[in-house]
């Protein structure tokens, strides 16, 4: 799942206040920051092949479609969740997180120049608590500029899904983090 910048830059910064400030990590508050935006970095690139991957699956077997009667974005998304199976990258955005938080303690508990001093567990779990905190500030976000654009394009007779129905929707996007203190 892409996390919008500006919530993952929160994200990070929680982590740094409650494992390497509170020294239950001890570690390198800018060497810290780096790997866990790289993490996050690879992790979104995955998706990203996963995506282009799924595609190319169905570009190359176009007789999919007519055999199965889905439609190109059905199709697509079949295609990107058995590929996602065979990768083991979880499409749920929560469960995707608890991936990412196990790759960052992976790290913690790997790098040499790291102390820790709390059980790792509870070191993942607190990731975990604040990865999926920023995932669901993220969703709430997208709800209420969802909402406000279906309100929007109802009383202005702009189909859901239009050109214009995205235009709208980013814009409350936009507004909505700025009142969320995102921007």
């Amino acid at each position: 799942m892409k996390i919008h910048p500006k919530i993952l830059e929160r994200a990070i910064n929680r982590l740094v206040e409650e494992l390497v400030e509170t020294n239950i990590v001890e570690v390198e508050k800018d060497k810290f920051v780096l790997k866990v935006k790289e993490i996050f970095h690879l992790a979104q690139e995955e998706e990203k092949k996963l995506n282009e991957d799924a595609k190319q699956v169905l570009k190359d077997n176009l007789h999919i479609l007519e055999e199965t009667g889905l439609d190109s974005a059905q199709a697509v998304a079949l295609i990107r969740r058995k590929l996602a199976e065979e990768r083991n990258i979880n499409l749920n955005p929560f469960e995707r997180m608890n991936q990412i938080a196990k790759r960052i303690m992976d790290w913690i508990m790997e790098d040499d120049e790291i102390e820790i001093y709390d059980e790792p567990y509870n070191i993942r779990k607190r990731i975990a608590s604040i990865l999926k905190d920023a995932v669901g500030e993220q969703k709430a976000i997208e709800r209420e500029a969802q909402r406000r654009a279906e309100e929007e394009a109802q009383k202005r007779g702009i189909l859901i899904g239009s050109d214009d129905w995205n235009f709208i929707y980013r814009k409350y996007l936009s507004e909505v983090m700025k009142e969320k203190g995102y921007e």
